[in-house]
């Protein structure tokens, strides 16, 4: 799946999303309709004014709703309740070219922003499930750590929310066990 595309950046949208709220800690980094905005920015989401208080309760509902799809959820269960998601959402799918080039909207048109991005996030996670299974929806294995990602790298083999910190921390600590062990022996 290319997270450079459409339905990709939608994709990273639910991730950071889901991953707004720690759900080790409970830091919630949702706090305001101006955290909403620059968020939603990131992924060149249009926002055009403040996030209003309907919309931001809108995503910090969704989070609970789309992170049950990472890690492991039965496939079919993934589908039926996101499927079910979609219901809810009223989802009206429909072609436009507004920005220039042809591209599917699925929020019924002139939907309030919030139902616009749940809308955008529930089919592009169908959309991973269809292109790439549902295995690459993942919780990163890093100690101390809960968040979701998409594992868009060509083998699927991806552990780590961010090879930089996660990731990095895993293999220090691993490295320290082998030395430890060594000099143990």
């Amino acid at each position: 799946m290319a997270v450079s595309d459409y339905t990709g950046q939608a994709a990273l949208t639910a991730v950071d999303l889901v991953n707004s709220l720690d759900v080790i800690t409970g830091r919630d980094r949702l706090r305001d309709g101006e955290d909403a905005a620059a968020l939603l920015a990131r992924h060149h989401w249009e926002v055009g004014r403040t996030v209003s208080a309907a919309d931001l309760e809108r995503l910090r509902e969704l989070r609970p709703r789309l992170r049950f799809v990472f890690g492991g959820t039965p496939v079919q269960k993934s589908v039926a309740d996101l499927n079910a998601l979609l219901r809810d959402l009223r989802a009206q799918p429909h072609l436009t070219d507004h920005d220039g080039a042809w591209h599917w909207h699925y929020a019924r048109p002139r939907a309030p922003l919030g139902e616009r991005v749940a809308t955008s996030c529930v089919v592009a996670l169908l959309t991973a499930i269809a292109d790439g299974g549902a295995g690459r929806l993942r919780i990163c294995d890093g100690a101390d750590c809960a968040n979701v990602f998409v594992d868009a790298s060509r083998p699927g083999l991806r552990r780590y929310c961010d090879t930089k910190s996660c990731g990095n921390r895993a293999h220090v600590t691993a490295y320290r066990e082998r030395k430890r062990t060594r000099s143990v022996g």
